[in-house]
């Protein structure tokens, strides 16, 4: 990923020489614009470079100062794409509308959506799942995860469907009143009938009137939590892509009614000419100023979150005319007055929902990411931006990134999101140092993989005002495709009058402990201060072996006790297995990082399954910073073996390592086996 860029540029000012010379400080930073050019058959255009692009920012013309291109579709463009990049992750949102839509299409959307993640998501897209309600407003089941199991769980489990009746118990309309004003086929007999028909008329005119109002307030409503949801989705990197599934509303309260000659129509035509232009409703007929003023303002803010809402009709396909009404507006208008102001394209007249989803991943096979280094200076200010496409013939249709706002403050939802994208694409978090230890201990089913953090003491009490702090622990084991096998979560408060002194000694070691098959994993770990919003991130690599495999864990160096703070945090273990850091029945606490002097003597511990003692032969080498390896003398202090397991403990002393990074290397050979040699590793920083 490239992270944000921050570049101070000085500007000197010359106002004479009297005055002399005046230093102004302008901050810049990097905004990325992701493009997408298809044809007019909505296959993606490939092969353009940066110079077929032009790009615009506030009127003014931005040189490209990077470009890449990524083919979503291309199995070498992807493995090229740094996995860190966001560019490299296409993000969806499932969006189920909860108000304006029927069972029988919620089911078909449940279906679509549930098809779209098992077929469509590869395997670096992001998907989260969400639901819009005017009644109980946006909640985000999942954040952004490549975790399926997890979205398929939220996509069959949505909200229930709820009546437009606040009680439920009623329709749309209170007052049904056929043509004629009266009882279907009847004619008036007299005067007294002909007024009580006006007078149910009126009653039905009015009542229409109320529940137009009604429906307007949920519709406007429901324009601005997707504007909310935009402006939340802003702090995630690159182009966000809401799939929202919906019927849509009565497009006729927002925009009026279109030009066809219908019911209402000749109704109108007939109070104008009795002189009664009071009941006609010039909201229906024209269009509410505020709820259009809503939708633009909705629009703003997708486009400047860099999200384009794709509107999925799941009724199905429509019927455009009544035999008794006449030609009718086609409420799916509602989803094209949501969707194309924000760039995207609505999915109509289609009972194969499928399909239209496949076609948008098409669209978006070929991505170009544009570079430009913008000033900013004041937080929440919004860009216009354009982009111009060059040197292509025939028709296309072009979709970018349509604005940004300048970085400001985050709200708790924007705040889990940007918490979510940490995990997801690893970025460092420099506040709080985090180091971590994960080990698989084989054993028979799933192993047990003990998770040691140490969390520096003096990092959390920075900039920290009150007398106690709130600490939240993250843990997350990914597995090659993305699925979180096992996680912790774990919220903490300490009193500084009681640990305060130990967190500026040292800090706090958490321990927990994972359960995970055999596979390969990414143990990811966020540390989060509450109050300071300070973070800390480690990842750590593991293999989870076959339990009948020769394994060699980690070297484990001893650390001093009573030195931590120690927190035990949960486990996930169903054997319930003894602690498992233990010499001869004597537990000891590991370091996750190591830090030692050179001339320092350090005790180490490995831990060798499946061979036995007089099975093993060994050797010890260290790497330093550039990847160099050479052999360092260990001496054996000790051996045993127990069940399965070899442990072997060393008396260690560098003696001219150079300061800083390394790591401590130790490989072993089963003897009389064709078996590869293992080889386990421990970080070290050497300290003066």
């Amino acid at each position: 990923m490239r992270a944000l860029v921050s570049i101070t540029s000085i500007l000197l000012l010359t106002a004479g020489a009297a005055l002399g010379q005046v230093k102004e400080t302008v901050n810049v930073h990097l905004v990325e614009v992701p493009v997408t050019v298809v044809d007019r058959q909505g296959n993606p255009v490939r092969g353009l470079g940066a110079s077929n692009f032009e790009l615009i920012d506030q009127g003014r013309r931005r040189p490209i100062t990077s470009f890449d291109r990524i083919d979503f579709a291309s199995p070498d463009s992807m493995k090229s794409a740094s996995p860190l990049n966001p560019a490299a992750r296409r993000s969806f949102l499932l969006l189920f509308d909860m108000s304006f839509a029927s069972p029988n299409g919620t089911a078909k959307a449940q279906e679509a959506a549930r098809n779209f993640v098992a077929r469509g998501m590869q395997r670096r897209d992001l998907a989260a799942v969400g639901t819009v309600d005017v009644d109980h407003g946006f909640r985000l089941l999942t954040a952004f995860t490549t975790d399926r199991n997890l979205l398929t769980a939220a996509i069959g489990n949505p909200a229930h469907f709820r009546s437009s009746d606040p009680l439920q118990i009623a329709g749309t309309l209170n007052f049904e009143v056929p043509p004629g004003g009266g009882p279907a086929g009847a004619v008036a007999q007299s005067d007294a009938h002909a007024v009580l028909a006006d007078q149910l008329a009126e009653i039905a005119r009015m009542q229409r009137g109320m529940n137009d109002s009604f429906n307007r307030g949920r519709i406007e409503k429901q324009v601005n939590l997707l504007g909310s949801l935009a402006s939340t989705l802003r702090m995630l990197p690159g182009r966000k892509q809401v799939v929202f599934f919906s019927e849509g509303f009565d497009p006729r309260l927002v925009q009026g009614r279109d030009a066809r000659m219908n019911a209402e129509s000749l109704q109108d035509m007939t109070y104008a000419e009795r002189g009664e232009a009071w009941k006609i409703d010039s909201d229906l007929r024209y269009g509410n100023t505020n709820s259009l003023s809503n939708v633009e303002q909705m629009a703003r803010l997708f486009r400047g979150s860099d999200v384009v809402l794709h509107a999925v009709d799941i009724r199905g396909v429509r019927m455009q005319n009544d035999l008794q009404t006449g030609s009718t507006i086609s409420s799916n208008e509602a989803l094209f007055l949501l969707s194309k102001p924000t760039g995207g394209d609505v999915f109509r007249n289609s009972n194969n929902l499928n399909h239209d989803l496949d076609q948008m991943l098409r669209e978006q096979e070929v991505v170009y990411i544009l570079g430009f280094q913008a000033p900013t200076g004041t937080p929440g200010r919004f860009h216009e931006m354009k982009v111009r496409v060059n040197g292509i013939p025939g028709g296309f249709r072009v979709s970018h990134r349509r604005g940004y706002y300048e970085a400001g403050a985050e709200n708790a939802l924007e705040r889990t999101l940007t918490n979510a994208e940490v995990v997801l694409n690893d970025i460092p978090q420099p506040d709080i140092a985090v180091s971590a230890l994960a080990v698989p201990f084989p054993g028979r089913g799933n192993a047990h993989v003990p998770v040691i953090l140490e969390i520096n003491g003096a990092d959390l009490l920075r900039s920290s005002q009150s007398k106690t702090i709130a600490v939240e622990i993250y843990l997350y084991a990914f597995d090659e495709v993305g699925i979180v096998r096992d996680r912790m979560f774990q919220r903490m408060t300490l009193e500084l009058a009681k640990v305060a002194e130990k967190l500026r000694e040292s800090g706090i070691k958490y321990y927990a402990t994972l359960s995970l098959p055999e596979g390969k994993y990414a143990v990811k770990a966020l540390v989060r201060a509450v109050e300071s919003e300070r973070k800390g991130y480690a990842r750590t690599d593991i293999v989870v072996p076959p339990a009948s495999e020769v394994a060699v864990l980690p070297p484990f160096f001893f650390d001093e006790p009573g030195r931590w703070l120690m927190v035990k945090g949960g486990s996930h273990d169903a054997s319930n297995s003894a602690y498992p850091f233990q010499i001869n029945g004597e537990p000891f606490i590991p370091s996750a990082t190591v830090r030692l002097r050179n001339g320092e003597k350090r005790q180490f511990a490995v831990f060798v399954y499946n061979a036995a003692i007089d099975e093993v032969a060994w050797e010890t080498s260290v790497r330093d910073e550039s990847g160099a390896s050479r052999p360092t003398p260990s001496s054996l202090v000790k051996e045993l073996q127990g069940d399965d397991v070899t442990k072997l403990m060393f008396q260690y002393a560098p003696g001219d390592l150079a300061l800083g990074a390394s790591a401590l290397d130790i490989t072993i050979h089963k003897k009389g086996s064709g078996d590869a040699p293992r080889r386990a590793s421990v970080p070290m920083v050497v300290q003066r």
